[in-house]
């Protein structure tokens, strides 16, 4: 039931369902809860999971007052006694809710331990609810596992988590689990257009999906927006374009200019839609999520084989896409990437590779055309396989320790470098752009691609074996010299940077020594 009394407050919360019945989509967690009470049989710990926005804490909530409501029907609360009222004010000192994420130390649960001992002060149960509950330390869990164990009378827990994986075995184990899903698009439009209705609000049906869309199963998600296109348009008539800006959506035209480029292959309109997509400050991982969306709608259409193979190969592009993307902190760069490597990726899979494919590995044998015998050696098999076997470590990881060797010779301006990237350019335009921040170096027969630290995704995306593959013919068809491919990370400028480190700490030593007229003892690190 929507509150009506007091200060204008947001939708989520004017609607928050007070009763079981009123809870959408969470029909089968809903209805055990119910009959338990009903039966009077509640589990004294609950665990409620599942994804933000679905209902966990309204539950637990409607939960408390059913166990505590005095004229309680079929289970559900009355919301008209002294004990529901008090509840739903928020003002009884027997329903504690905790903040996990805020509350997560040890000594908050031993002051919880220390208050369930007491009897209720004004209801007929307790209950502690605690929410995040996955956030709370590994001693704080282990102190609250004796509570739940050996709980007292009177008393419920209701642990809420999006997070179940990081609660410990031993806590589940010991508590009811009720898993709640996303909840439908079909039924989150519903409840929005029952909402906008009782607000006075004539919403228009494309607005409506939009929204249940853009919620992505969270009836919280979609009350937020519904309640940004009220205050737009408290009329809620909200134009397409204005609508678009107002939930960060591309336009469909655009999702499908995207999608066609990457059907068709045309890197150049892909990037220019990506472009553009930067310039009206777009999302880029909303973005993803329609031409995901988009991808979906033509599978479910789609009846020719290999149209639907191109299609959910695409898709899974886009979902790769979509999580480098998540822990990227460049994300255009990662974006851009992504769709060319889609793209070479289709096209191979269409024309097929100008190039033999490389035989997968198998444990304790040699590839057939060692790296050494590129410039025609004569050296004999062992220690040629010994060799590169050593090389293989080397090639790809840490630092390599340059100690000893020779600084080497920079290649950045040698035509061979520049006819290999042009080369690549044409055939791997990604791994292209990964190598503009490489700095090429030839020394002891190899070549060493270094890479400042900043440049980490540069360097990992190259060590891929299908990159790196194709990398390392590139360099042997190129450069007739080289004896192995090397990616690393530049070790003089990390060598550099501490060997200033140590000249400031000495600087200052030594300033110690003159202040307190003092001599060295001894050295070593902290």
């Amino acid at each position: 039931m929507p509150e009506t009394q007091g200060k204008k407050r947001s939708l989520y919360l004017k609607w928050r369902p007070s009763r079981f019945q009123e809870v959408v989509g969470q029909e089968g967690p809903v209805r055990i809860l119910q009959n338990s009470v009903k039966k009077g049989e509640t589990s004294h710990a609950n665990l409620f999971a599942g994804p933000r926005g679905t209902g966990k804490t309204s539950v637990a909530r409607i939960l408390a007052k059913a166990i505590n409501c005095e004229n309680s029907q079929d289970g559900e609360p009355c919301n008209e006694c002294t004990s529901c009222k008090k509840i739903e004010r928020g003002t009884v000192l027997d329903i504690v809710e905790i903040d996990g994420a805020s509350n997560r130390g040890i000594d908050k649960i031993r002051e919880l331990r220390e208050e369930v001992n007491f009897a209720p002060a004004e209801l007929q149960n307790k209950v502690y609810i605690i929410d995040e509950v996955h956030m709370l330390t590994t001693q704080a869990f282990n102190a609250l596992l004796k509570t739940i164990e050996e709980p007292p009378d009177r008393v419920t827990f209701i642990f809420a988590t999006t997070e179940p994986e990081k609660v410990p075995a031993t806590i589940i184990s010991r508590c009811q689990v009720f898993e709640f899903t996303e909840i439908a698009r079909s039924e989150i439009k519903g409840r929005l257009w029952e909402v906008a209705s009782s607000e006075g609000v004539e919403i228009t049906e494309e607005a409506l999906n939009l929204i249940s869309s853009r919620a992505r199963g969270s009836m919280r998600d979609g009350l937020v927006v519904l309640e940004q296109i009220i205050s737009y348009d408290p009329a809620g008539k909200v134009k397409k374009d204005d609508l678009f800006e107002l939930l960060g959506l591309t336009r469909g035209e655009v999702v499908e200019e995207y999608t066609e480029s990457l059907i068709t292959g045309r890197p150049g309109k892909a990037l220019e839609v990506l472009d553009e997509l930067e310039k009206r400050g777009k999302d880029p991982e909303l973005f993803l999520d329609q031409v995901l969306e988009k991808l979906r709608t033509q599978i479910k259409h789609t009846e020719d084989r290999s149209d639907l193979q191109k299609l959910v190969k695409l898709s899974r592009g886009i979902l790769d896409s979509s999580d480098d993307l998540k822990s990227s902190t460049h994300k255009r760069v990662t974006l851009e990437i992504g769709t060319l490597e889609l793209l070479e990726e289709m096209n191979a899979g269409e024309t097929g590779s100008t190039r033999e494919p490389e035989p997968e590995e198998v444990p304790g044998t040699s590839r057939e055309t060692p790296p050494q015998e590129v410039d025609g050696s004569s050296m004999p098999a062992e220690e040629i396989q010994n060799e590169s076997d050593s090389s293989s470590k080397d090639s790809v990881g840490e630092p390599h320790d340059m100690e000893g060797e020779k600084s080497g010779r920079d290649l950045r301006g040698s035509d061979r470098w520049k006819n290999m990237i042009e080369r690549i350019e044409e055939e791997k335009i990604s791994i292209a752009a990964f190598l503009e921040e490489a700095h090429p170096v030839f020394r002891n027969q190899d070549l060493y691609l270094e890479f400042g630290r900043e440049y980490s995704f540069h360097k990992e995306s190259l060590e891929k074996k299908r990159n790196f593959s194709y990398l390392r013919e590139a360099v042997q068809d190129c450069f007739d010299d080289v004896d192995e491919l090397r990616i690393i990370y530049n070790e003089r400028e990390d060598r550099t940077e501490s060997e200033e480190n140590t000249g400031l700490l000495d600087e200052k030593a030594e300033l110690v020594k003159d202040k307190f007229d003092g001599n060295v003892v001894e050295e070593g690190r902290l």
